[in-house]
């Protein structure tokens, strides 16, 4: 155990006092996670900030008409009113993304407001779209305005609740998580493996290059302790990377969609709890992929070509999330590394009621794979023919 440490340390003090190897293992993963989201949401924000809607209006009053009506210079919404046999046609519409918001005011609203009667309102918008959830939250307020008024011309009280308003969309934390799980398991994988692939090919291919590991292994130290010394400072140093990763994410979320989001209402510690969980299995199967690779090569530029590869195949599985709707619901494939973790945290951001399941699988296939990986690192560090090999 004492000459697992030695390792161990010796490892941990070359990147702990190396400031460029430092920053891009522990600060770049997070640091860049919340730059991309940051200029994401900032784009997203600027692209709907002027944009006109399509609203329709059955039944539309003459003083609701006098609120949404805008000033000179003010942008003009496209407002129409439509007939009720025709909200089946503009319903379509909407979920198609063509129009953005109906309003079904009921005949006759401010005459049939009696006796403290109330009516009600029904609004359809398309809840995936964001510029309806824009037009739908302006819209939402000229008829907050129009019931205070209204309340107040027919009971000289504003705080009357004269009608009640039925929104018809999908439940909105969906729609954030469906946006998350198509950006964010790319940005993991490729943040996570980038953050191994700086330090791993240095500490084995590198030392072979320069004939430092030669001198390693011929000392008493068993090299079945070097390889577990290697392992576990380059595993320890990749969750760092991971928790980087972690805290880019949390941090991101309110940056990404433009607003103060309170996402501990919408993702709670269990949720948290398991992407950080994932992400350190996770980055334990990295770590093991390109400690063998860097073995097997004879230096650090053939570790670099042999690594690159698996490198671009992850980013491909990573860009996999971005197309399909929601998790891969075929069990088995969450035990084929790297892509049982896209699938799993794509799960976890959309509230998948198999979640549990996904998990379980993809943590035990995750460590099966890394203690698989290790045992073949022990035989290559005891083979002559590949460690010392020119």
């Amino acid at each position: 155990m004492k000459n697992i440490w030695t390792i161990f340390k010796k490892e941990w003090d070359r990147v702990i006092k190396d400031k460029r190897l430092l920053f891009s293992v522990m600060i770049l993963p997070g640091l860049m996670i919340f730059l991309i989201y940051t200029f994401m949401g900032t784009a997203m924000s600027s692209l709907n900030a002027d944009k006109p809607g399509n609203i329709a209006i059955v039944n539309p009053t003459s003083a609701f008409a006098d609120i949404y009506t805008p000033d000179e210079g003010e942008i003009i919404d496209n407002v129409i009113t439509i007939d009720s046999t025709e909200i089946d046609t503009y319903k379509d519409l909407v979920d198609a993304g063509e129009w953005d918001l109906i309003i079904d005011f009921p005949e006759d609203l401010e005459t049939g407001l009696v006796d403290g009667y109330q009516e009600t309102l029904e609004i359809y918008l398309n809840g995936n779209e964001t510029q309806s959830q824009i037009i739908y939250q302006t819209y939402r307020g000229y008829l907050d305005e129009y019931s205070e008024a209204l309340s107040y011309q027919l009971y000289n009280d504003t705080t009357v609740l004269v009608f009640v308003i039925d929104s018809m969309t999908v439940d909105n934390n969906k729609i954030i998580g469906a946006l998350m799980a198509s950006l964010l398991p790319m940005l993991v994988v490729m943040f996570l493996f980038s953050g191994a692939m700086s330090i791993g090919p240095e500490s084995i291919a590198g030392e072979k290059e320069r004939g430092t590991m030669a001198t390693l292994l011929v000392t008493p130290v068993k090299r079945s302790q070097i390889a577990m010394g290697k392992v576990a400072s380059l595993g320890v140093l990749s969750l760092l990377s991971a928790i980087s990763s972690f805290i880019g994410i949390i941090l991101s979320f309110p940056k990404l969609f433009g607003e103060d989001i309170d996402f501990t209402s919408i993702y709670g510690f269990g949720e948290y709890a398991m992407i950080l969980g994932l992400l350190f299995s996770t980055v334990f199967v990295i770590v093991g992929v390109i400690s063998v690779v860097s073995a097997y090569a004879k230096n650090l530029k053939e570790a670099g070509t042999l690594i690159t590869p698996i490198y671009l195949l992850t980013i491909v599985i990573g860009i996999s999330s971005m197309f399909g709707e929601g998790a891969n619901t075929s069990w088995w494939l969450y035990l084929l590394p790297i892509y049982n973790t896209v699938q799993t945290l794509i799960a976890i951001l959309t509230f998948d009621s198999n979640i549990t399941l996904y998990m379980m699988i993809t943590i035990f296939s995750n460590l099966v794979f890394t203690a698989l990986l290790i045992l073949l690192l022990n035989r290559m560090f005891n083979s002559e023919k590949i460690m010392f090999s020119k």
